[in-house]
């Protein structure tokens, strides 16, 4: 496998559990493979949250400041300890975990984060971090479950479900899977709106979806097949729940790669229902990628060599 070559670092969020041990191997395995530094984050709180659920050991802001350093040191020291052929970077962000996160994300290439764990009370207090970061930033986000380990499966699944905005995630897929020389799989879900059970016509419609879905999608593979002879294609249509039916097929993938909506002046933290529903529960990284709205089609993508990923 060829790295390319990346300036941007991969950038990762510590928070000093384990929780960010599956993204910072995550991170270290994306930085070989860009050619680029890895850059660790983690974010110290200016303010106390309510209700008792800081640690007592951390109950003024300097404490909190001091306790970041030790965690990000501790973070970079381990790091190099695993990976003496990766270039470590570091920084100590001070505020709100979501609006830092993203802000350092900017600044690389691709964001990394370890799956939300936390629950009930806990997360409403601490917020969804993950799906936040996700909703907001600028670059891809990757959200990796804690005990992630490398594996090569060798194939890069795709969630579509626009055959006509998607041509973004479209690119970067295509370009991902070239650059590995993966199986691209292309998914796509079918839900079945409770109105035609209602009528009675739950199966037909269904059938027919799935028809229809199966013949774009052969269609979409076409149209990238001359940009990107190289990379195998599989096309899926499946019925069900489309959270459920991206996680099962992502089962044997290195990485889900899913689409997130255009961010407008009315919808300035989108995500959408599916991905956050997939970043709480797939043990297959996940990787969101932002819509820009810029009009990508393959015969663009060739035009220009492939070089949205490529060198």
């Amino acid at each position: 496998m060829s790295a390319t070559r990346h300036t941007s670092p991969v950038v990762v969020a510590v928070d000093g559990s384990e929780r960010s041990a599956g993204a910072v191997r995550y991170a270290m395995r994306e930085a070989r493979i860009r050619g680029c530094s890895v850059r660790l984050v983690h974010v110290a709180p200016t303010s106390l949250p309510e209700g008792g659920l800081w640690p007592s050991a951390a109950r003024d802001l300097e404490d909190l400041r001091s306790s970041g350093e030790r965690i990000l040191d501790r973070a970079v020291a381990e790091a190099r300890a695993e990976a003496s052929d990766v270039r470590f970077e570091s920084l100590l962000g001070r505020g709100a975990r979501v609006p830092e996160l993203a802000a350092a994300a900017a600044e690389g290439g691709l964001m990394v984060l370890g799956r939300e764990t936390r629950r009930g009370v806990e997360r409403l207090v601490t917020g969804a971090t993950t799906a936040g970061v996700a909703a907001r930033a600028v670059v891809p986000v990757v959200v990796v479950p804690a005990d992630w380990r490398e594996s090569h499966h060798g194939r890069i699944v795709v969630g579509i479900k626009s055959f006509v905005s998607d041509g973004e995630l479209l690119a970067c897929a295509y370009s991902m899977a070239s650059a590995r020389h993966a199986v691209l799989r292309l998914v796509h879900a079918v839900e079945v709106p409770d109105l035609a059970a209602d009528l009675g016509i739950a199966d037909s419609y269904a059938g027919e979806s799935v028809s229809t879905g199966t013949r774009t999608l052969e269609a979409v593979a076409r149209e990238w097949r001359d940009a990107f002879p190289d990379v195998e294609v599989e096309t899926t249509v499946v019925v069900g729940r489309p959270a459920d039916v991206l996680v099962d097929a992502a089962a044997d993938g290195d990485v889900l790669m899913l689409a997130r909506p255009h961010r407008d002046l009315q919808h300035l933290a989108r995500l959408g229902r599916t991905p956050r529903a997939v970043l709480g529960v797939s043990d297959t990284p996940v990787e969101v990628v932002p819509s820009k709205r810029e009009p990508t089609t393959a015969s663009l993508v060739l035009e220009s060599s492939g070089e949205i990923l490529k060198d």
